[in-house]
């Protein structure tokens, strides 16, 4: 018994203090995300249960650590690996035709001017009682980023603004209906 109290002791202490509560942590702040709109008991509900898990086969994460050396999984939502693909396509298309987004543009703000082109078209549009392609507004969102670029954010939200008022009374600009693919 009092190996069985001294094991789970350990494998406590190892839980909140050691490299094994650096990845835990990780898990922990994945888990939150991908739960923030449950109710607080669903939240940490699974934390708590991984972490008592952990406390009774905590020597399993270092055998696999240690002795064959295997880093644990980084954990990645569907949602990070599609925004990844979104900024490295534009980058690509950026780069290829000589226009925005450049390195003047961080990753972060490539998927914030993205995903406001996209919500409000498809708002406009829904009012509209249309459909705008996706690549239609992918070159949208071209025009706005190298409008990020040139003119800055307060510009650009400006005019968004009257784009979105200019869609809304006459419709998709012929030079919006190009297109282009990501894809």
């Amino acid at each position: 018994m009092i190996i069985f109290l001294l094991y789970i002791t350990l494998g406590l202490i190892l839980n909140f203090n050691s490299s094994l509560a650096f990845y835990l942590k990780k898990e922990d702040k994945y888990a939150l995300k991908q739960n923030e709109n449950k109710n607080w008991f669903y939240r940490y509900s699974l934390i708590i249960a991984v972490r008592l898990l952990i406390t009774i086969i905590y020597p399993l994460f270092f055998i696999n650590l240690y002795f064959l050396k295997k880093e644990p999984i980084e954990p990645i939502s569907f949602l990070d690996k599609l925004n990844r693909t979104v900024v490295v396509r534009f980058r690509e298309i950026g780069k290829y035709n000589n226009i925005a987004p450049t390195e003047k543009s961080s990753d972060k703000m490539i998927i914030e001017i993205y995903t406001l082109i996209f919500t409000s078209f498809r708002k406009a549009s829904l009012e509209r009682k249309e459909h705008i392609p996706a690549n239609s507004l992918n070159v949208i969102a071209f025009k706005f980023m190298k409008l990020y670029e040139d003119l800055g954010e307060e510009f650009m939200n400006e005019h968004l603004e009257y784009e979105l008022k200019k869609y809304i009374l006459e419709g998709l600009r012929e030079e919006y209906k190009v297109g282009a693919s990501l894809f």
